[in-house]
């Protein structure tokens, strides 16, 4: 519930404008990581604009006609008991660490783009983004088969064995979008998972990304039927990734597992020049 007094209320609104002009602002410039910081920051300067403009500057002087007696009236602008004048300091403030954050990504990035593999995993990457771009891809006519496998086996067992979340995803329509691309020496299989923040518990993570191992085993059979390349499960949300899944597809279980995942792990596998497995580290 949002408590305000007065026109506080403009304060959360010009936040969250300010911050989505900063990401676009941001994605102009090539500074995606930074788009938190630049919002914030816009976000103190709309902010004293508001104090300055449109707030009341000073007070008004009331007088009882029937007592005669004075009253100074001044109005009260507040968003949770916070005047709204310190939410541009506060807005100021918080800008700090999403420029230090989006400085840190920003070399993590540079270092990713220049890594073999980058523009083909990041196009396979968008083509799960939305249900509008298709439900299975992949590099191969067999992969785009064995993603469409993947993804409706997903569905079919998440419904069975979970319980809650959104049937009706916006982005995904409560479909499992998949990507398979089936390397030289490693299958990948990247799926959006409706919901992925619904799953919660590390009990329901670990459930979720065993079944989706065991799914991907199934699914690439017919890929590499003598289980000799090296498998990898990426499952993602709406706009990050949750878990990386590795090992052999003879495995039951992944031999590697990361909970807080970097796509760098993963990106060599793209490659169009076959390169030997990448070395996993948890």
């Amino acid at each position: 519930m949002i408590i305000w007094c007065g026109l506080g209320i403009l304060v959360p609104l010009v936040a969250i404008f300010s911050i989505v002009v900063g990401f676009f602002i941001s994605a102009a410039m090539g500074l995606e990581t930074a788009g938190m910081g630049i919002g914030l920051m816009f976000a103190a300067l709309a902010n004293w604009a508001l104090c300055k403009l449109i707030y009341p500057k000073s007070p008004k002087l009331l007088i009882d006609p029937a007592t005669g007696q004075q009253v100074l009236l001044s109005a009260k602008h507040s968003l949770f008991f916070i005047p709204a004048k310190a939410y541009t300091w506060i807005f100021a403030i918080l800008s700090l660490p999403g420029f230090a954050l989006g400085i840190m990504g920003g070399a993590e990035d540079k270092k990713q783009k220049a890594m073999p593999g980058y523009q083909e995993f990041t196009t396979a990457d968008g083509l799960i983004d939305a249900k509008s771009s298709g439900i299975s891809h992949g590099s191969t006519t067999q992969a785009k088969a064995a993603a469409a496998e993947f993804s409706s086996a997903m569905k079919l067992m998440v419904e069975t064995l979970f319980s809650g979340g959104s049937k009706k995803n916006l982005m995904t329509g409560g479909d499992f979008l998949t990507y398979c691309h089936d390397g030289p020496d490693t299958i990948v299989f990247l799926c959006h998972v409706p919901s992925l923040r619904s799953f919660k518990s590390d009990e329901a993570k670990n459930g979720l990304n065993d079944l989706a191992w065991s799914v991907a085993v199934d699914a690439a059979t017919k890929l590499d039927p003598e289980g000799k390349k090296q498998l990898c499960v990426g499952l993602r949300g709406v706009t990050s990734y949750g878990s990386f899944m590795k090992g052999k597809k003879g495995d039951k279980e992944a031999t590697s597992s990361i909970k807080s995942p970097n796509k760098s792990e993963i990106i060599p596998a793209f490659s169009p020049v076959a390169a030997a497995p990448t070395p996993w580290t948890p």
